[in-house]
């Protein structure tokens, strides 16, 4: 019975903190999820009664709206999406182990900015965290990160997904077209942009242009082309990446704009542009047989920038 009292107590304090931060938060931003820089921020907000003491005070306002950060994030980052099929909640709630590294990151997040302000005697504070999707991507540069705490690198694709095209060492040295790339050559009503690189030199990455259609940014986009049954072949996945590279740099980068994506140092000075044919019900990418037979004949002769993980997706 005592157990269960001091469990509700708890739940009670933790509650009051929460109620009264966010009546001083109102209309303040609580964070978000920025896919372009590669991070999820939460922000914190806390005051403390004035005791006389403003160095005291300052701390409690302080460890308040870093407490009120932290519940920021665990909230946000629940939305993350991995695929069409699962988001950072599900697996959350699934796998205790997983819960469990997550919690420790977010108690870990490290403060990216804090301030404090007074009004009469009054402190009033505000801190904001940063949780990276993995270790080295866009504006993170941290020991911690999203992809290494769910375990990316292991995890399935969804059913739905396409058996991946493979590409081996024979194939690629020998150009064989007897492979799952023998595919159809586009309709002649079909017009699809071909895909834009400087053919003089080695490709570095590649970039897949959107062009506006509709698509849920996520941490391990599908790439996938049409074969000759119709169905598809997967190009690109989570599987086409080498693991270690997982962890580190994750599975894709998201730009804006196709400026904004040529600065991605991780890309490299010779991005291949792919546009975007659709997008499957599934959230897939579809790309033309051309697109993906180019990309094929580029990454020839030890220059595998998939499985380095050099893609980009333009969402706009």
């Amino acid at each position: 019975m005592k157990g269960k009292i001091a469990i509700i107590c708890g739940l009670c304090l933790a509650s009051g903190l929460f109620f009264s931060q966010s009546l001083s938060a109102q209309e303040l931003p609580r964070g978000e999820i920025n896919w372009v820089g590669g991070y999820v921020t939460g922000i914190g907000y806390g005051t403390a009664d004035s005791s006389g003491n403003r160095i005291q005070d300052r701390l409690n306002a302080m460890r308040a709206a870093e407490v009120g950060a932290q519940w920021a994030l665990v909230e946000i980052i629940k939305g993350v999406r991995i695929d069409s099929q699962t988001s950072v909640e599900n697996m959350i709630v699934k796998e205790d182990i997983i819960r469990s590294r997550v919690q420790g990151m977010i108690k870990g997040a490290h403060i990216v900015n804090r301030k404090i302000e007074w009004q009469d005697n009054v402190p009033l504070a505000t801190v904001e965290m940063r949780i990276c999707f993995s270790s080295n991507t866009g504006d993170c540069k941290s020991g911690q990160s999203l992809m290494a705490a769910l375990n990316l690198e292991t995890k399935d694709v969804p059913p739905y997904v396409p058996p991946q095209i493979t590409y081996t060492p024979e194939l690629l040295s020998s150009g064989s077209k007897d492979s799952p790339l023998q595919l159809p050559q586009e309709r002649a009503s079909t017009k699809v942009k071909p895909p834009l690189y400087d053919s003089s030199k080695q490709v570095t990455g590649v970039v897949f242009q959107l062009e506006g259609r509709s698509f849920e940014r996520e941490l391990l986009p599908v790439i996938v082309t049409e074969k000759k049954d119709k169905e598809f072949a997967t190009v690109y996945s989570v599987k086409a990446v080498n693991p270690s590279i997982v962890r580190t740099y994750g599975v894709v980068r998201y730009a804006d704009s196709i400026d904004q994506a040529k600065k991605i140092e991780y890309l490299g000075d010779n991005v291949m542009i792919v546009p975007v044919v659709s997008v499957t019900r599934d959230n897939m990418i579809v790309i033309s047989t051309e697109a993906a037979r180019t990309i094929r004949e580029t990454i020839r002769y030890d220059n595998n920038y998939l499985s380095n993980a050099k893609v980009a997706i333009i969402s706009n």
